[in-house]
């Protein structure tokens, strides 16, 4: 089994600065929903894109680790109340973000922030061990693990609105920049000008502002992602853990050098097309001559032409993530810069072939990096990271593990 699949992190909402550029690598990409059956509306070219095509409706998968049955409808009309009044619940939102991840103290059970939230809307949840939560601890009150979660899935709902109009910012922004872009190319070819090394679409996406969140909104975020997907039961024996967030990278880094007193490996660094617009789906002329002008038939040339390599890195990934154990890695502990192309030629090849398929005056490049963490698993690690108060015996399913995790940043 290769490794071929992204679990997106923190984020919920599909975006296209971050599907688009893992496309041509990766067979799926998942993200972590807070409800179950609570599918993402996606306004967006490259969405719409996927939607048309066959392949494209089993490319994005959504999981939600821990469903909330039957309280999920308490949950929507809470939210749906919400965004009907945002007016009444600002200082519960806000003493609901300052106090996450705090335990609810004896005294203050029946007044938790939650409880008042749904008091307020008179809501009843159900108090009670499901299949997917775990049991909380003694002592800590019955309704305290409930309150956590819902306060997690809560958070991920608002944040995913905050991300829905970021996105739309963004679509906005680019759009505006390729207008710019094809006019300058205009005027350059009206005066004679060389167009070969003009990265004049390059350019103008640096001008993009970074729409990152603060710390604060994003250690937040992380850690009600990462209460939610500690719950999940699945190995991700073929599953990349990717962000945009260098924080979090950093942050997971820290953590597992502090553990385990060694570095976690970098493996890999990918060259990958960086932005999607409706026009560049029919990119080259050799492309759309092959019929390529749909994404995932685009990248299925692509994939052709790179096979042999492809199939080395997933391969390997496999294999690495596969044999790490304290012993077979041993000896590797001081080495924390690995490759996985097994000469440089193949590095040129993928970027030249990267270049024919998704030239990079059309689409920009994007770079993903990935690194190894021997010895736990991803449940482990983000619980550990970003919620640590949360672990055992209230997560005391999450055991560490014989095998790693792969990490990615997308930058």
């Amino acid at each position: 089994m290769s490794v071929d699949r992204a679990y997106i992190f923190p984020n919920i909402l599909p975006e296209e600065r971050i599907v688009f550029p893992l496309i041509p690598f990766f067979e799926q990409i998942l993200f972590l929903r807070p409800v179950e059956d609570d599918l993402p509306e996606l306004d967006s070219p490259l969405f719409h894109t996927l939607a048309e095509q066959a392949e494209g409706s089993t490319f994005l998968e959504y999981t939600c680790p821990a469903p909330l049955a039957g309280d999920r409808a308490a949950f929507l009309a809470l939210l749906r109340d919400i965004a009907s009044r945002p007016e009444d619940y600002s200082g519960h939102l806000g003493n609901l973000t300052a106090g996450l991840g705090r335990v609810v103290p004896q005294e203050e059970r029946e007044q938790s922030i939650m409880d008042t939230l749904l008091q307020q809307t008179g809501i009843q949840i159900q108090v009670k061990k499901q299949n997917n939560t775990p049991e909380p601890a003694k002592g800590q009150g019955k309704n305290a693990t409930s309150v956590q979660l819902w306060q997690a899935r809560l958070l991920l709902k608002l944040g995913e609105s905050v991300d829905r109009n970021q996105a739309e910012i963004h679509r906005n922004l680019d759009r505006m920049l390729r207008q710019q872009d094809d006019l300058l190319r205009e005027l350059r070819k009206e005066e004679g000008a060389d167009l070969s090394s003009a990265d004049v679409l390059g350019d103008a996406l640096g001008m993009l502002p970074d729409e990152e969140l603060s710390s604060a909104q994003q250690r937040l975020r992380l850690k009600a992602w990462s209460r939610l997907f500690a719950l999940s039961e699945e190995q991700f024996d073929r599953t990349v853990f990717i962000s945009r967030s260098s924080d979090a990278l950093e942050a997971l880094l820290e953590q597992y050098q502090q553990d385990y007193g060694k570095s976690a490996q970098k493996v890999l660094r990918l060259s990958l097309p960086a932005v999607f617009s409706p026009a560049s789906s029919l990119v080259s002329a050799s492309a759309a001559s092959e019929g390529q002008g749909e994404v995932l038939s685009q990248r299925e040339g692509f994939q052709d032409a790179v096979a042999p390599i492809l199939k080395t890195i997933r391969g390997m990934l496999s294999e690495t993530l596969g044999e790490v154990t304290g012993v077979a890695r041993a000896a590797d502990a001081a080495d924390t810069s690995m490759s996985l192309f097994s000469q440089q030629e193949d590095e040129d090849a993928w970027n030249e072939l990267l270049e024919r398929h998704y030239p990079a005056a059309e689409y920009g490049r994007a770079f993903l990096t990935l690194y190894l963490f021997p010895e736990i698993s991803p449940q482990r690690l983000f619980l550990r990271t970003f919620a640590r108060q949360d672990e055992p015996p209230a997560y005391a399913a999450v055991r560490s593990t014989k095998r790693g995790t792969l990490l990615g940043i997308l930058t």
